[in-house]
């Protein structure tokens, strides 16, 4: 049996990603963290309450509509934004290391 190809492997992913509304709704504020950081001129100190509120409405619509799905939203737009942060920083570290 072939092995799948790398979009394959990425359909996939995505597929399983829209079965679960936390999942989706963490992707999608994904994106938009991304979008936001990298391709727009907003102050940074701006970006992680947009994220945030953003996850929090996003996760009213997705996942619950009460304070609890609120409050999910919120955690998992903060969540977005260390692990977004760490991966930012991991990245950094090891093109330090490779350029010396």
């Amino acid at each position: 049996m072939p092995e799948p190809s790398d979009l394959q492997i990425m359909i996939e992913l995505l597929v399983d990603i829209m079965k679960d509304p936390m999942l989706l709704t963490f992707a999608g504020v994904w994106v938009l963290g991304y979008m936001l950081k990298e391709h727009t001129d907003l102050d940074n100190n701006l970006i992680p309450w947009i994220v945030v509120f953003s996850a929090a409405l996003l996760s009213l619509v997705i996942i619950e509509f009460s304070i609890a799905g609120f409050i999910v939203g919120a955690v998992i737009g903060y969540i977005q934004i260390g692990l977004y942060e760490q991966t930012k920083a991991t990245k950094e570290i090891y093109q330090m290391k490779k350029h010396k």
